[in-house]
């Protein structure tokens, strides 16, 4: 959202009310002044990042703590991703699990360090694109369909389906989030997307869940090691479905860096 250009109306949907006090905090132009004064002054230092797992009152604080996980961790769910713990035949999910600390520098480009030193700049422009975007923390089975018209258009970043991160002997989720989903609940998801007059993007790792229930859509994807909770060296491929009301349109130009050529239901 923040990369894209302003539309007639936004609206931001998380259930998790880690990232949702982010945006809050940077709707505030006052907090979000106070944000950009303390991320100035932190370093990239595994003593916050470890900090940034412990909880505080204040949102500002929880607001730092966020993007710290979000920025100095590894996966695109850094700050959800929980910890799980088995004792018999029961799993118990407890508090927010660390992802490791990204600190190395031996890759292609600037490193992490050097593009945290400039992160606290970008406060005031997050602020001014966020004016007169509306943060809602709902189920989204109750918002969708409710703003649903041809010129809609939904970014749709579930939970990814358990057999999608499914690592070591295949039995165990390589991550699991604050707020999960079961089978049934991405089947549910994807007949109410199909059931939609606008266009819809949804996002997951390629798994055989996904490609049954989006088989008609067409698709992009990319391969980083960003998205891995290690060091960074392993790759992992991330991938978008995109029904025919968005491909057949511009937005399909929001993935012209990633876009290598197109296949059949491949981009």
């Amino acid at each position: 959202m923040l990369k894209k250009p302003r539309s007639y109306a936004e609206i931001y949907n998380d259930l998790d009310g880690e990232v949702v006090n982010v945006f809050r905090v940077l709707q505030n132009r006052r907090k979000a002044k106070r944000l950009e004064e303390l991320l100035r002054h932190t370093p990239f230092a595994r003593e916050e990042f470890l900090l940034s797992y412990k909880h505080s009152r204040s949102d500002v604080e929880r607001a730092r703590r966020t993007i710290i996980r979000s920025f100095m961790g590894f996966g695109s769910d850094s700050i959800s991703r929980m910890k799980a713990s088995r004792a018999g035949f029961n799993t118990r999910i407890s508090s927010t699990m660390s992802t490791g600390f990204r600190w190395n520098a031996n890759r292609s480009g600037t490193t992490p360090a050097q593009d945290w030193s400039n992160y606290f700049s970008m406060i005031p422009a997050f602020v001014e694109r966020l004016q007169g975007v509306v943060i809602e923390q709902r189920d989204a089975f109750d918002m969708i369909g409710k703003m649903d018209r041809e010129d809609t258009l939904y970014y749709v970043d579930p939970p990814y389906p358990f057999s999608a991160r499914k690592i070591g002997n295949g039995t165990t989720p390589e991550h699991r989030y604050r707020h999960e989903m079961t089978d049934a609940d991405h089947e549910r998801l994807a007949v109410l997307l199909h059931s939609l007059k606008g266009m819809v993007i949804i996002s997951s790792y390629p798994g055989e869940m996904y490609d049954r229930l989006y088989k008609d859509w067409k698709t992009v994807e990319w391969t980083s090691g960003q998205f891995c909770s290690t060091s960074g060296e392993i790759q992992r491929t991330e991938r978008v479905w995109l029904n025919a009301a968005c491909y057949s349109k511009s937005v399909r130009h929001l993935f012209d860096e990633v876009e290598k050529g197109v296949t059949d239901g491949h981009v």
